[in-house]
């Protein structure tokens, strides 16, 4: 019984010392990295990772508890991070817990198995105080979001906005000690990086309380990516038409107009011309103006335009309906009066001529006189 009592001390130790020695190959000072900023709430989470150095091929690993009990954790690789810049994840905690109490995140970052540095965050669920404001209604779209703040009393508060792709922060932005009284107060910002077509992003928004002590109210709403643009002006007439469209998107427009034209004759229609141009680049807030040219000017009648504008993916984003009424009448050919016209001037040509042949037979006449 002694010598198995004498070899579990042993193997303690060895198990001891190996840990010792692991620990003395990761100096927690090699890198200075730390978490400088968490918030979350039971729905959603965002962690601020900052660097005073480069550093390759770090681990995040976030775990949320609540009474000792893990509910949900969250690993991220972070490839690469250069010196003094921030990294930002933001992601959806996966918990059905909606309990009334503390819970705590706590958040490690770690190379090679080495913990470099660690901070937890607590926050309470089920608090019966009555916020000072209300966050309502964020709506992001590929141009870029709107949130509707309605104040219980007025209040200072800092916004800050982010568009996450997946769980990484592509785009940021904020707003300090904005005013919110006693109306409802509209937040809109537009996205001011480019979008890819289709593509799945996440807008979040955190509005920070000072009073009567700090806190946040948070909301993340996803959207899909889709370029975007409307007819906002039109001209047409016997020789072409032209539609001037505007961008409301972020993500590049590169599609085109097309115009059909058709003739009127009483209540039938018949289809003419059908003709595509390609537009240029345009993105949100730009406005570009495509036109046609009819191969041939309309003759007199009455004619419809369809105009329409077609996105990347070929559908149809914006519709124009215009009525041309020509009045527009073919010339006569002209070869027959252009015969009457050299004809009719020949007589006064002749007369002109009459009169210098005798203007300068009198002069050589009076010369020979003298």
């Amino acid at each position: 019984m002694r010598s198995i009592f004498l070899y579990l001390i042993a193997t303690l130790m060895v198990i001891s010392m190996a840990i010792s020695s692991f620990a003395l190959d990761c100096p927690s000072d090699e890198y200075v990295i730390t978490v400088t900023n968490i918030y979350s709430d039971l729905e959603t989470c965002d962690i601020t990772l900052h660097s005073s150095e480069s550093a390759n091929d770090l681990e995040l690993y976030v775990v949320l508890e609540h009474l000792g009990t893990v509910l949900d954790s969250r690993s991220f690789t972070i490839d690469s991070i250069t010196s003094d810049s921030d990294v930002t994840k933001a992601f959806r905690w996966n918990t059905d817990d909606k309990s009334d109490g503390k819970y705590t995140v706590t958040s490690t970052i770690s190379k090679d198995g080495c913990t470099i540095s660690e901070k937890t965050y607590n926050f309470v669920n089920g608090r019966q105080t009555i916020p000072r404001i209300t966050v309502d209604d964020l709506v992001p779209n590929s141009q870029g979001f709107s949130v509707m703040i309605t104040p219980v009393e007025a209040v200072l508060v800092d916004i800050e906005y982010m568009l996450m792709d997946d769980s990484d922060l592509i785009y940021s932005g904020s707003e300090k000690k904005v005013s919110v009284t006693t109306v409802p107060l509209e937040v809109t910002e537009d996205w001011n990086i480019l979008l890819e077509n289709n593509k799945d992003y996440s807008a979040r928004v955190k509005v920070k309380l000072y009073s009567p002590s700090v806190s946040y109210i948070a909301l993340t709403e996803d959207f899909t990516a889709k370029d975007d643009v409307f007819i906002s002006d039109t001209y047409e007439d016997d020789i072409g038409a032209s539609a001037t469209i505007d961008g409301i998107s972020q993500v590049p427009f590169k599609g085109s107009v097309r115009f059909t034209l058709s003739q009127v004759d009483g209540t039938d229609s018949n289809e003419l011309i059908s003709v595509v141009e390609k537009s240029p680049v345009i993105l949100n807030g730009d406005d570009e103006t495509v036109e046609t040219i009819w191969d041939e000017r309309l003759k007199t009648g009455e004619y419809e335009l369809l105009i329409e504008v077609i996105g990347n993916d070929g559908d149809i984003l914006d519709v124009e309906e215009k009525i041309i009424e020509s009045d527009y009448e073919q010339p006569v050919n002209q070869t027959s009066t252009g015969n009457n016209q050299e004809t009719e001037q020949s007589p006064g040509f002749t007369y002109v001529f009459a009169i210098v042949f005798t203007v300068i037979a009198a002069i050589v006449t009076r010369q020979k006189q003298h």
